[in-house]
């Protein structure tokens, strides 16, 4: 309540709609039927589109009190409950993080925040319970968290890794066939939804942006690629490896891994949309889409091991918010005017610098809680590899560890490096580091009271 009178008076200033809103407002084909059916749930209760960032709001409120109730009688700790809260629901001033502008957009994140922390919820319920209705549910919203955003599919390993460490109380292959079911049910329910709507083939935005990594690789025998390319790819597939040559070699020289991911990432985005326009609508209307993915994935095949350098680059900007200092922003200034006439400038907007101490922090707190995920992730498996029942702390920190690294990790092979993708995964990014942070502490205070105990029983 506290969180929703704050921000009805003291809103971020941020647009409702950007270039990505409609899409989803008029469900285009491109748009999977996540966002799009709640959207249109609440849409005869609707006066002004101001209306779905409150319900966003409010969906989000309710999610977390109900993630941080359960948080606590997991648990059994009120002030992790608490921290939890004030880190989940007051963000834009406790922390480096503003994520709360996103429920005052008509973008996927909002919605994706509630569905993640109300699975999260549904997590610790089923460890308590070990119910197959618990797990079904939960599996259920992760379905539904990949019907919003495809990035969902990183709850799914994490789905079986919860299924193995949780309760017993089922064999292990039936609590997989419990999560698969539940899990690919809702994405067949999705897929009714969106033929409904759409009755013709199916798009995506899979094709413009795996164009977009097609033109930001190498590829070692360009000239055998593009004679065995098929007639109507032809020009695309030689527009990508000549008129980008320039692009990927000014990004590959930029003096720092922040100014590679901003020269990157606008780059990227700009081949996606606007890049060579003819010859892709001359390919579009010769095969579809379909030619237009074959065009990108016969080029991504031939530079596959450009492929994964783009990968680690972009995993590199997700997991560094791909953001620039003052002496970071002088030093991509100077390069680009060292370069000029630089190439496709349009691409380019104006760079906005951070300043550095604030920078500083928010580089380490991320590098810090990606290996504290990671360990929690690698711990958890070890654990169950070795046939012993991890703790709850231990479960769930690995669950959302390797929600999180699957997620970043999945965003780096088909999207790009931006902040906003990493700050979707905001909700197991806070649980995880948490409940990694009281393992640790837990199993130390533990180590020290069985190294005690000889001692007590002597004395």
């Amino acid at each position: 309540m506290v969180f929703l009178a704050i921000y009805a008076v003291y809103a971020p200033d941020v647009p409702l709609i950007t270039p990505d809103s409609e899409g989803y407002l008029e469900f285009a084909p491109s748009r999977t039927g996540g966002y799009p059916f709640f959207l249109a749930v609440l849409k005869p209760v609707i006066r002004d589109l101001h209306d779905y960032a409150l319900a966003q709001r409010s969906l989000y409120a309710l999610s977390i009190l109900i993630l941080c109730w359960q948080l606590l009688a997991t648990t059994n700790s009120l002030v992790v409950a608490l921290v939890a809260e004030i880190a989940l629901l007051g963000n834009r001033d406790l922390s480096l993080y503003d994520i709360n502008k996103y429920h005052f957009t008509i973008l996927t994140e909002s919605i994706f925040l509630s569905a993640s922390a109300l699975l999260l919820a549904c997590a610790m319920v089923y460890l308590r319970t070990g119910t197959p209705g618990r797990l079904s549910l939960v599996s259920a919203l992760a379905g539904y968290a990949t019907a919003i955003r495809p990035t969902g599919l990183a709850f799914f390993p994490a789905l079986v890794v919860l299924a193995a460490g949780g309760p017993r109380h089922l064999r292990l292959w039936l609590r997989i066939v419990i999560i698969s079911l539940a899990f690919a049910g809702v994405l067949v329910l999705e897929s009714v939804y969106y033929r409904a709507h759409h009755p013709g083939p199916r798009t995506s935005m899979l094709a413009v942006q795996m164009l977009g990594k097609a033109g930001m690789i190498n590829v070692p025998d360009a000239a055998r690629l593009i004679s065995s390319t098929p007639q109507p790819a032809r020009p695309l597939q030689q527009a990508l490896e000549i008129s980008l040559a320039p692009v990927r070699k000014l990004i590959a020289e930029a003096p720092s891994l922040p100014a590679r991911c901003w020269l990157l990432v606008h780059y990227e985005t700009f081949v996606e949309y606007r890049f060579a326009a003819p010859d892709r609508a001359a390919l579009v209307a010769a095969s579809g889409d379909e030619g237009l993915i074959a065009a990108a994935f016969a080029r991504l095949r031939s530079g596959f091991v450009d492929y994964i350098r783009l990968t680690g680059d972009h995993l590199a900007c997700l997991w560094s918010s791909a953001m620039i200092s003052d002496s970071e922003a002088a030093m991509l200034a100077a390069y680009l005017a060292r370069h000029r006439p630089l190439p496709f400038e349009e691409a380019l907007p104006e760079f906005r610098a951070t300043s550095l101490p604030a920078l500083a922090v928010r580089r380490a707190m991320m590098e810090s809680v990606g290996i504290l995920l990671l360990l929690a992730s690698i711990s958890l498996i070890a654990t169950l590899l070795r046939d012993r029942t991890p703790s709850t702390e231990l479960t769930l920190a690995g669950f959302c560890g390797i929600t999180v690294h699957a997620g970043v990790f999945l965003t780096a092979l088909t999207g790009v490096g931006i902040a906003r993708y990493t700050e979707g995964l905001w909700v197991p990014i806070t649980i995880g580091t948490g409940l990694s942070v009281l393992w640790i502490y837990r199993a130390c205070k533990n180590a020290r009271i069985r190294g005690a105990a000889p001692w007590l029983t002597r004395t």
